[in-house]
């Protein structure tokens, strides 16, 4: 019968790799969470939660798993993400936070569910752009009233120098108009 030893330089591995606990092996890799955040499958969502997946742990673009499910507009993963930590003012490369992603999709209950945790309305991107820019420029006229009823300023410019009234008025957004100028927006 022959016996076979490890190499000598395998060893430390390998007694690295036994003294590991097991969550370390139970753990998807981040990538999982924030596929299942982009998906809206809150009961994946909530699984890989109680097996001490990150909320704010960014994939390659920044983006974290809030992040995605906020532009998808799903609350229920939203407030999940929220309930366990997932922080509401965190930057992605741009500087875009969950917020500004939410402010694209027309879905106040993201947009109230991310204000309520503490997003600050008036965080604008790298280029200065708010999520209320967002939300005047693609024409949601129910995220415009949410975001300007907590305190969201209609007259921060973006570095092009335009602000959300520019854009409402070049895209004939009328309500929007009104509610901006309302708000004490000037062009």
């Amino acid at each position: 019968m022959e016996i076979r030893m490890f190499p000598a330089h395998i060893l430390p591995l390998l007694a690295v790799f036994l003294l590991l606990p097991p969550a370390a092996f139970a753990q998807n890799p981040p990538a999982d969470l924030h596929q299942t955040a982009e998906k809206g499958d809150v009961a994946a969502v909530r699984a890989l939660l109680a097996r001490g997946a990150l909320p704010n742990v960014p994939d390659r673009k920044g983006a974290t798993p809030l992040m995605l499910a906020a532009g998808r507009g799903y609350s229920e993963v939203v407030e999940l993400l929220l309930k366990h930590g997932a922080d509401p003012n965190r930057r992605d490369r741009d500087g875009d936070t969950a917020l500004k992603y939410a402010a694209w999709n027309d879905d106040v209950f993201v947009v109230e569910a991310l204000i309520a945790s503490g997003a600050d309305v008036n965080l604008a991107s790298e280029l200065n752009i708010t999520p209320l820019r967002v939300a005047a420029t693609s024409g949601n006229t129910t995220v415009v009233e949410a975001l300007l009823r907590r305190g969201a300023n209609p007259n921060i410019r973006g570095r092009d120098g335009k602000n959300a009234l520019s854009f409402a008025i070049g895209r004939d957004y009328h309500e929007i108009e009104r509610l901006l100028r309302d708000a004490g927006g000037v062009e």
